[in-house]
């Protein structure tokens, strides 16, 4: 037995002291790698929720896209009908202000919902770049 071993009643004390000092050490500093780890962790955490924002997004997003479109088609047809004369109802102006009122009721009642999805969607993200940069300074 060695001097420690006798001072201290044996060499396997000794062996698990120094053992947990050691991964106490260890798991007190944060290398490179368990960050990664750790942030692959926290991304598989957050995959549910990243499917929730997808769906919320694409069920407000595509209506709302999709009303756009037709109001821009709308506009082209109006575009290609027939001059005005003073005689008869003008149909072009008539597509045109039709158009124009559901692009005014798609912006009110989908807009800013679109709008809000989208900046958590995109903000979000931004958001947690821009903080970690500035930390990092």
């Amino acid at each position: 037995m060695s001097f420690w071993g006798k001072l201290f009643g044996s060499d396997n004390v000794i062996k698990k002291a120094t053992d947990g000092i050691y991964n106490g050490i260890d798991a007190a500093i944060f290398t490179k790698q368990e960050k990664a780890g750790h942030f692959l962790n926290l991304l598989k955490a957050y995959e549910p929720f990243k499917l929730a924002q997808r769906f919320l997004a694409l069920t407000v997003g595509i209506p709302y896209v999709l009303v756009w479109l037709v109001c821009a088609f709308m506009m082209v047809i109006a575009a290609f009908m027939e001059p005005c004369t003073t005689e008869m109802i003008c149909r072009s102006n008539t597509v045109l202000d039709i158009s124009k009122e559901l692009a005014s009721k798609n912006n009110d009642t989908l807009g800013v919902p679109f709008a809000i999805i989208l900046g958590f969607y995109f903000a979000g993200g931004t958001a947690e770049g821009i903080i970690r940069a500035r930390s990092k300074r």
